[in-house]
């Protein structure tokens, strides 16, 4: 019997080894399908009832949810967020993709630029009356003073509301519904495939804890 490392287990056939993979991102890929599932199959019966027991985004974007139940669904979210404790925040690599602007946080989600506005804009947030807004709601605002809950002061605070207005002026809804991007395959979306792409074992651009035995494991 002769004995192989690990390592040439999962580096690919092209590059001298076995070609397996990595068992561990694979199942991370499976358990992430279902969040991507979630997203984009708003209609099905199962999504529904998750909408019902988590909440609208089904516990996916809490950070402070905990494990409250031995659920499926609470499982993958126990995995997703132990992966980004440790670094790998796969979440980050769905983009929204504005339709109409009725179903995405103005404030709270990444749809404009590469982080939410209500980091880049805090002053405006705090003085936003309705800090749950949609998109819809803000980008054809003309006078916003109508949705704070008193006058911009100069300074500072001005200062953000006219770099606010300046991002988002360009901004055109349309009469399709939001959707998401996957970032590794922006043309089909996510898949086990641009998953294991991204994240694999024989590339330099891929996350290596998902890849090497015992590194990182799922809580």
């Amino acid at each position: 019997m002769s004995w192989v490392t690990w390592k040439k287990y999962l580096v690919s056939k092209k590059m001298g080894g076995l070609g397996i993979g990595s068992i561990f991102a694979l199942n991370v890929g499976l358990l992430f399908k279902w969040l991507w599932r979630f997203l984009h199959n708003s209609s099905d019966l199962w999504i529904k009832v998750i909408k019902y027991l988590y909440g609208e985004y089904g516990g996916i974007f809490n950070d402070s949810m905990q494990r409250l139940s031995l659920s499926p669904w609470s499982g993958i979210l126990s995995s997703v967020k132990s992966l980004k404790d440790k670094g790998i925040d796969l979440l980050s690599l769905c983009i929204r993709k504005v339709g109409n602007g009725i179903s995405i946080r103005f404030w709270d989600e990444i749809w404009c630029g590469n982080s939410p506005l209500k980091n880049l804009f805090p002053l405006i947030y705090m003085l936003d009356n309705d800090r749950g807004c949609n998109v819809a709601s803000r980008v054809s605002l003309q006078d916003w003073s109508y949705v704070l809950r008193r006058t911009v002061r100069g300074g500072i605070e001005s200062a953000q509301l006219s770099d606010l207005q300046h991002l988002i002026r360009d901004v055109v809804l349309s009469d399709n519904n939001d959707s998401w991007n996957w970032s590794l395959d922006i043309t089909k979306g996510f898949t086990v495939a641009s998953f294991l792409w991204g994240f694999g074992d024989d590339s330099n651009r891929r996350i290596s804890p998902l890849t090497q035995r015992g590194r990182t494991q799922l809580a």
